[in-house]
């Protein structure tokens, strides 16, 4: 017997840069049943799509996008500084994510009571054929399943069979090795689709403890203190963490911002009072991806500029890079333009927490 699942969607779409996401976004794709025929909310034009650019000639790469916008606020990893996974960070800034976190129970619950998924979850230790028997049913029920392989950074989805030969798809579909069970790390099998579980006052504290995370808070002084003390021995060091750190809320942010100010999409699902979400829709897009405004996504291109950064160095540091970060201007340029990041991440909690406030006053 085969079963190949339809609407596969190659990722990463776009800015990407957090593997699992990307890979849960492109699986909700296919169970969620999505096409060229489902509208599309575009939060750009403030309407359903109606094909004005070349955007709209794939709608299920929009409803990928979208669906990784919200995944990764829902998530908590689009407010942070760093991805949990990267090893390299001594402390990560946000709560909840040890060193060598890989994908524990509580997270992926989490997820699925967010996008509204059921799931079994397997690992190396368990009997091939009952993982294999278990993907297949899933399969000919229409669900994909996420694998972690030999790699244990990158997920793949199990998006068809032919007997016993699985089909994986991530930047393309291909066939997995016959030896894939003995590789397999861990197997995320969605059997099916279910009511979304997490409140909106459960993803709002979530949202609001990670942009009040004392690690969080404290990075800001750790990179002010950092360009205090830039020196001929240290420039390219520094020149590094400056770049390093600005290359996650430049895209994570801008993620964040697309998700609330969305009017169709798996945020809008759970935060149903229309007040609410229209005051944080407002303050996502002002302080996050609202062109010209000293918006996070903006101010990340700036931060990148006055190191010499951008798609001509690949977005790395080069000998420049340490040139001008032993320049006061560029240093103060620095220490102004993070000083603003980090007083959007604050205008955002500030308004998230007045938020909560009318929850909690509404439960009195």
């Amino acid at each position: 017997m085969k079963k190949i699942l339809e609407q596969q969607i190659p990722f990463p779409v776009d800015a990407e840069s957090d593997n699992f996401t990307a890979a849960l976004a492109s699986a909700l794709v296919i169970a969620r049943g999505y096409t060229e025929e489902t509208p599309y909310w575009c939060a750009q034009n403030r309407r359903y799509c109606i094909h004005c650019s070349p955007c709209g000639d794939n709608l299920p790469k929009r409803h990928q996008l979208s669906l990784y916008h919200c995944l990764l606020t829902a998530s908590t990893l689009a407010f942070g500084f760093d991805y949990p996974w990267d090893d390299s960070v001594d402390s990560h800034s946000l709560p909840g994510f040890r060193n060598g976190w890989r994908w524990d129970d509580d997270f992926v619950k989490a997820m699925a009571r967010f996008a509204g998924f059921s799931y079994l979850r397997f690992d190396g230790t368990s009997a091939q054929k009952e993982v294999l028997s278990t993907i297949k049913s899933s399969l000919n029920a229409g669900f994909p399943t996420l694998l972690r392989l030999e790699n244990e950074l990158a997920w793949i989805l199990a998006v068809g069979y032919d007997a016993d030969t699985l089909f994986g798809l991530d930047s393309q579909c291909h066939q997995l090795p016959d030896n894939w069970h003995s590789m397999l790390r861990d197997a995320i099998v969605i059997t099916g689709n279910t009511a979304p579980a997490m409140s909106c006052r459960e993803l709002l504290e979530r949202i609001a403890s990670a942009l009040s995370y004392d690690e969080h808070t404290a990075l800001e002084g750790v990179i002010m203190d950092a360009l205090d003390h830039v020196t001929k021995e240290n420039a390219m060091d520094i020149a590094g963490m400056m770049c390093g750190i600005n290359s996650v809320p430049i895209e994570a942010r801008w993620h964040a911002g697309e998700a609330f100010s969305g009017a169709e999409n798996l945020i809008c699902d759970i935060c149903t009072n229309k007040e609410i979400h229209s005051r944080l829709s407002e303050v996502f897009f002002s302080r996050y991806i609202m062109e010209g405004n000293d918006e996070t996504h903006g101010i990340g291109w700036k931060i990148w500029s006055a190191l010499g950064v951008g798609p001509e160095t690949g977005y790395n540091i080069t000998e420049q890079s340490a040139a001008l970060i032993l320049q006061k201007e560029t240093q103060e340029t620095l220490k102004r333009l993070y000083a603003k990041m980090f007083e959007n991440d604050r205008a955002v909690c500030a308004e998230i927490q007045a938020c909560l406030e009318q929850f909690y006053e509404n439960l009195q």
